[in-house]
């Protein structure tokens, strides 16, 4: 009886000290968010922008899909437009072209490689929101090529193949 009281009492000891160095974790993690308010602005205005990509560009295509960008622009351009008008300093807008894993990354020959073409799809759409006039220094465009893959989704599926955005510190 004697051993039961004291394992019970050192998995009680065991349990308060995991509780508390858990909750050490936790405040310094909330501490280094609160000493950043452009990362909170980014965190947040980068969960509402994942919900709107433009989708549906043929293979190895920069051509912004007519009725996917009336769509888009309905829907995304005044979200877009809020968060360029309220980010901080410090950061920028990023469209950011995506290709699927198909061909390679680079120019190979006659091919363009998948950089360039996710840079042409990235710069069609940061046009298409300059001409709907959504316009800002504190936009940019980056091609990326099938380095960031959507996840669960095969890396050649035409799903892959789109722009998104989202706020990163200013480069």
């Amino acid at each position: 009886m004697k051993r039961i009281s004291i394992l019970a009492l050192l998995s009680v000891i065991v349990t308060f000290f995991v509780a508390c160095e858990s909750a050490k974790v936790k405040d310094t993690e909330v501490k280094s968010t609160k000493s950043d308010p452009g990362q909170i602005f980014a965190q947040s205005s980068n969960e509402q922008l994942a919900n709107i990509p433009v989708a549906g560009f043929g293979y190895k295509d920069s051509q912004v899909p007519a009725q996917q960008w009336d769509d888009f622009a309905k829907k995304a351009a005044p979200v877009i437009k809020n968060i360029i008008d309220n980010m901080p300093d410090g950061y920028v807008l990023q469209v950011t072209g995506h290709t699927d894993g198909s061909g390679p990354e680079e120019p190979v020959g006659n091919k363009p490689g998948n950089i360039k073409i996710s840079s042409d799809r990235a710069n069609q759409v940061f046009e298409a929101l300059k001409k709907n006039g959504v316009t800002s220094p504190k936009m940019t465009f980056k091609g990326v090529g099938s380095a960031e893959p959507l996840e669960g989704v095969d890396a050649r599926d035409a799903k892959q193949r789109r722009v998104t955005f989202k706020v990163v510190p200013k480069q």
